[in-house]
């Protein structure tokens, strides 16, 4: 009886050191796993921050362009209003010119 029970502990012993061994390779996946889920959300969550970003320069640079075109408008009427002024005020004092020689 006495080699039953070496035996018996020998086994017992083999098979808590095997079951040691697949319990820490799981929790070791597991672990990489938990910690790639984590890297991804964070990367994700990066990714979110910097397209919210690039809409909000695309937001801003078009409204500096809207800003710019109003401004250029703004200019080129301008520019014609006294363009026309001055070809008017030019063309009254040709008028007011010929007017005293006739």
């Amino acid at each position: 009886m006495g080699d039953v029970l070496f035996d018996y502990e020998e086994l017992k012993a083999q098979l808590k050191a095997e079951l040691e061994v697949e319990l820490e390779a799981e929790l070791k996946a597991k672990l990489e796993s938990d910690q790639d889920v984590e890297v991804e959300e964070e990367e994700y969550h990066n990714q979110k921050q910097i397209n919210k970003q690039i809409n909000h320069n695309i937001i801003t640079q078009k409204q500096y362009q809207g800003q710019a075109s109003k401004n250029d408008l703004d200019s080129e009427n301008e520019a014609e209003a006294e363009t026309k002024t001055k070809s008017k005020t030019e063309a009254e004092a040709e008028s007011k010119a010929k007017s005293k020689f006739i």
